[in-house]
């Protein structure tokens, strides 16, 4: 049967068809993808993909959103969406629909995602085929999630956990988080190691003021490039704070492994792959053995809130 597929973050709405088949796999068609400020809700974009499609759209849709699973109305907590879930089936036209958060949707692409799809970054052998994975990726949040492997089953669990509290380690970081407290009355883990969080760094570090609405792809690309030295050295600080907050969170869900994703990421594999990051993720004390036999690995998977969601509703309602 062929469903809509879709992953909702805070800047992009991302469409696809996906055919499902019993036993295995889905396959994800051609991608869309469309900016959220560009309109006032999902139908609006949802309208878009039908007519970008060429065809009524399948009465069955997965979407994997930006926000937490609860209540009567899913509030983003980057964009300025929201969806009514009882409403949502007769708004978009559809019979079955199936909602959860969008790193849930990523854990779902984990569990059935081969080692030879993953690069190494630090620690020994391939992610846990039993037991605890944490899911992490930066974006225009931070994503997270747990996959739970046991008993010859997959779980997987929507956490928030990009909202406890930034630890700062050593005294610049002190200053940072005292530059982000001041500016936004807290600081999250994610307010530093996100897509945006790099501007707050690179503004702490002196950096001008934002120019426009594009400043994050603009800054990330000269970060990564060398073309803009502070903008570099905030990515530093970003990928070491990344590096701790992946380990602290990999602790904290009791994991034996972390499998850290997305476009950013991505972009940066020398620097996850540097002693910084695994100087960071190890360095917790009494459990930095454990840590050192913490394997990290990144996915190449360059959709994997599309093909979780298409999981998740294979997953949920068969084929």
């Amino acid at each position: 049967m062929k469903i809509v597929a879709a992953d909702i973050g805070g800047t992009h709405a991302r469409f696809a068809l996906a055919e499902i088949e019993e036993g295995s796999r889905p396959r994800i068609g051609e991608m869309r993808k469309y900016r959220t400020r560009d309109y006032a809700g999902l139908a609006g974009a949802w309208a878009r993909f039908g007519k970008d499609s060429g065809g009524a759209l399948p009465r069955a849709a997965s979407l994997a959103v930006a926000a937490p699973i609860e209540g009567d109305v899913l509030t983003f907590m980057n964009s300025d969406w929201r969806l009514d879930r009882h409403g949502l089936k007769e708004e978009l036209g559809v019979d079955k629909l199936h909602l959860l958060n969008d790193f849930g949707a990523v854990a779902h692409t984990i569990s059935v995602t081969h080692g030879d799809e993953f690069v190494p970054v630090t620690g020994p052998g391939d992610l846990p085929e039993r037991g605890i994975t944490s899911v992490i990726g930066p974006g225009t949040g931070l994503g997270v999630s747990i996959l739970d492997r046991r008993h010859g089953g997959v779980t997987i669990i929507e956490t928030e956990a990009a909202h406890i509290g930034f630890c700062p380690l050593d005294p610049e970081e002190e200053e940072l988080a005292d530059f982000l407290t001041a500016r936004y009355g807290r600081t999250s883990v994610e307010r530093v190691v996100s897509g945006p969080g790099l501007i707050d760094i690179y503004h702490f570090l002196g950096g001008s003021e934002a120019p426009g609405p594009n400043e994050a792809g603009i800054l990330w690309d000269a970060a990564i490039s060398g073309a803009n030295t502070l903008a570099e050295r905030a990515l530093s600080i970003l990928v070491r704070a990344l590096g701790a907050a992946a380990g602290d969170i990999a602790l904290a869900h009791g994991a034996m492994g972390v499998a850290i994703t997305g476009g950013l990421a991505n972009r940066i594999v020398p620097l996850l792959k540097s002693p910084a990051f695994e100087a960071r993720f190890t360095a917790k004390g009494r459990y930095r053995d454990r840590m050192h036999r913490t394997p990290v690995r990144l996915l190449t998977e360059q959709e994997p809130g599309l093909l979780g969601a298409a999981i998740a509703f294979q997953r949920e309602f068969g084929a």
